[in-house]
């Protein structure tokens, strides 16, 4: 049966209007989309796509310049040219990257390293430093070939005196775990030890940045806007690099140290440890051979000896002993004792170094021969707390440059010292030992260094640092109630000891009689002698194991007229002081001359 035509026009409108409904909900379903991407959120969506067309990175400013006292420079700023790799839109990284490798030179082991970065996503990778000129030919002529390589030039910190690598210290990255906002920033770099440490704040300056438009590989198509950063303040120390260089070579191939000081101002010239490293391996990228080759150096290149090392100071504290002794009342220097080769106390015998003993002795003739048993006897009427104050006064026990350096406060010891050290009460026996500077008794290059400046200056209160002064500051006034005597009598000593034909350093004088070297020679054993080994005969120090030879030392002042320079020679198992220290201190005087010609 035939519906009527009215009834076929009610359903037709009522699909009409369903799917009219159907879409009139698409469309405002639509609309409300279009609106709400393109008006509502205009701003979001502008400033993503602005984060993929823009890039925003820092500028590492110019690290501040080190210069010596004469402004010569001991670290510089270099530029270089560097390899990245950036792998943003590439699909098989690893294989541009193995492609980038047939045009850099690289070892099998930093090849597999930037491949495990590339497979851990690390959007930037640093391929090589310090491209050479045909590198970066070869990757600028076949550029279009290379995906996600870059050229970038940066400055580099550049060291020129390896003699003041512990001085200056080094940069690096700036860990992760302590400076978690500069280890984000590409090719920023701290210091890491040393001046370049502790005056890492002002060297580095302040950070720029620069906001570029890159395409769709990543490629910088044009640089939007750009503040540049502020360069770090440059610092000048007081160390001479001629001097420094000149007292590093003159060392030789021995290890020690060398530290020279003027009297008047506290200023370090040349603080020389030995043997050192090279502060440039430690700025760039170090060859594995040459960080085994370091740690695995028996004497230690890491080890700063001058502030850190410390050595029996031998007869070099004979001076101390002298001091202490014009606290004495009854002290006379002009008394003689006689000297045969050893001095008997109870049931022991200590020996003189010339066994055959120096005859009679008064104090300055003493100092001048080195007799020790001379100062066992009067160290016993001085006693160990006389001598352990008068060590302090004149520098011994305190450490320098701690803003800067980790340094030693080295070993005076005295009878509290001992009593909680070991549990024991001070002897005799250990006065007698710690009067000629063994024992207990210890003491870094600088401490003596310090010491013997402060005795040239006639008992100023010289204390080192390692940045130039200016021609007003650091006047030190005297130590209050000092003996001067004390002093004039050690002076004479020591002028002796290297001028006079009895003198231990007398081979070691120098001939201009205008301007003379005074100084003590220490001669500091490492090694205990056996009663059977003295009677057998002594082992020369030349036929003994390295380990057991020992430490050569010289301490002195110069000229002896108005002194200007203190210093200490420490050459480690270098055997007589005399022998070994007296030489490089003499040829130490001849340079000095010549610096300030």
């Amino acid at each position: 049966m035939l519906k009527p035509k009215k009834q076929y026009g009610l359903i037709f409108n009522r699909r009409l209007f369903l799917l009219s409904s159907i879409k009139l909900v698409t469309f405002a379903f639509v609309f409300n989309r279009l609106y709400n991407l393109q008006i509502k959120q205009t701003e979001k969506y502008k400033k993503l796509a602005d984060n993929n067309r823009v890039n925003l990175s820092f500028i590492v400013p110019s690290r501040g310049l080190i210069f010596d006292r004469n402004n010569k420079l001991l670290a510089d700023n270099e530029e270089q040219y560097q390899l990245i790799f950036k792998g943003y839109s590439i699909n098989d990284k690893l294989k541009a990257l193995d492609k980038v490798f047939n045009f850099v030179e690289l070892t099998e082991i930093k090849k597999q390293d930037l491949k495990k970065k590339i497979k851990e996503n690390k959007s930037r990778v640093l391929v090589k430093q310090n491209m050479s000129w045909n590198e970066v030919a070869k990757i600028s002529s076949n550029i279009t070939e290379l995906e996600g390589v870059y050229i970038e030039m940066v400055l580099v910190r550049r060291y020129i005196s390896t003699a003041s690598s512990h001085v200056v210290g080094y940069v690096g990255k700036p860990d992760k775990n302590t400076n978690i906002k500069l280890s984000r920033v590409d090719d920023a770099r701290v210091g890491k030890l040393a001046i370049e440490k502790a005056y890492d704040n002002g060297l580095q300056g302040k950070f720029g940045f620069k906001r570029e438009e890159v395409n769709a590989h990543g490629r910088v198509v044009n640089e939007i806007s750009k503040v540049n950063g502020t360069p770090g303040t440059d610092i000048t120390l007081s160390i001479s690099k001629d001097l420094q260089d000149y007292s590093f070579d003159r060392l030789g191939d021995n290890a020690g140290s060398v530290v020279v000081l003027n009297v008047n101002t506290g200023e370090v010239l040349a603080l020389v440890t030995k043997p050192s490293f090279s502060s440039n391996d430690f700025a760039g990228e170090m060859h594995p051979d040459k960080w085994k080759k370091i740690i695995n150096n028996d004497l230690n290149p890491l080890f700063n000896r001058s502030i850190k090392g410390t050595y029996p100071p031998g007869s070099i504290f004979k001076l101390i002993v002298v001091l202490a002794a014009f606290s004495l009342k009854d002290f006379n220097p002009d008394k003689r004792y006689f000297c045969n080769g050893s001095y008997k106390f109870g049931n022991q015998i200590f020996h003189c170094w010339n066994d055959k003993g120096h005859g009679f002795v008064n104090c300055s003739q003493a100092l001048a021969v080195s007799c020790d048993c001379y100062f066992y006897d009067l160290s016993l009427s001085v006693g160990i707390d006389n001598i352990y104050e008068a060590a302090k006064i004149y520098g011994l026990g305190y450490s320098y440059l701690n803003d800067i350096y980790s340094s030693s406060k080295g070993l005076i010891p005295s009878r509290s010292w001992k009593k909680e050290q070991y549990g024991r009460t001070w002897t005799k026996t250990d006065t007698i030992v710690t009067s000629i500077g063994q024992g207990f008794a210890l003491a870094s290059p600088l401490q003596l260094a310090v010491m013997i400046s402060r005795i040239a200056s006639d008992g100023k209160k010289i204390v080192p640092t390692i940045i130039k002064q200016n021609a007003n500051t650091n006047k030190y006034d005297d130590f209050e109630d000092l003996e001067k005597k004390g002093i004039s009598l050690i002076k004479k000593g020591m002028f002796d000891a290297v001028n006079s034909p009895i003198g231990t350093a007398y081979l070691s004088r120098t001939y201009n009689t205008k301007k003379l070297m005074c100084g003590k020679t220490a001669t500091s054993q490492v090694r205990r002698i056996s009663m059977k080994e003295r009677e057998e005969g002594i082992i020369k120090n030349e036929d003994l194991p390295r380990n057991q030879r020992d430490h050569a030392l010289f301490v002195g002042y110069y000229p002896h007229i108005e002194p200007k320079y203190g210093f200490s020679v420490v050459v480690e198992h270098g055997g007589s002081g005399s022998k070994s220290a007296a030489p490089i201190a003499k040829d130490l005087c001849n340079k000095l001359d010549l610096i300030d010609s």
